[in-house]
């Protein structure tokens, strides 16, 4: 599937159309849920449960992943679940 997480852009994405984000997480309580971020104009989404985003994935973006606090027990960090459920445009392939 390409890079993930990191800035990049989606080239073969359709330009008249948008990609759809939707972050499904199971993350304790004191957890950061990271964030999904658009470089220009410079737009950030916490991916709190739920979190929907539609953007031209022809755009530089990117994420982070959650965070435990300092401290967190290794065991509640291993039961931590982020799910990000990706509709990609495809541009036609001329077939």
């Amino acid at each position: 599937m390409g890079e993930f997480g990191g800035e990049h852009r989606d080239l073969g994405d359709s330009a008249g159309h948008f990609t759809t984000m939707i972050s499904l997480s199971r993350l304790p309580d004191g957890y950061d849920p990271g964030r999904f971020f658009i470089l220009y104009p410079g737009i950030y989404v916490t991916l709190d449960n739920f979190a929907t985003v539609s953007f031209s994935g022809l755009r530089r973006h990117g994420g982070t992943a959650p965070y435990a606090p300092e401290g967190a027990d290794e065991a509640e960090f291993e039961s931590t679940v982020r799910f990000a459920a990706i509709s990609y445009p495809q541009e036609p392939s001329g077939n």
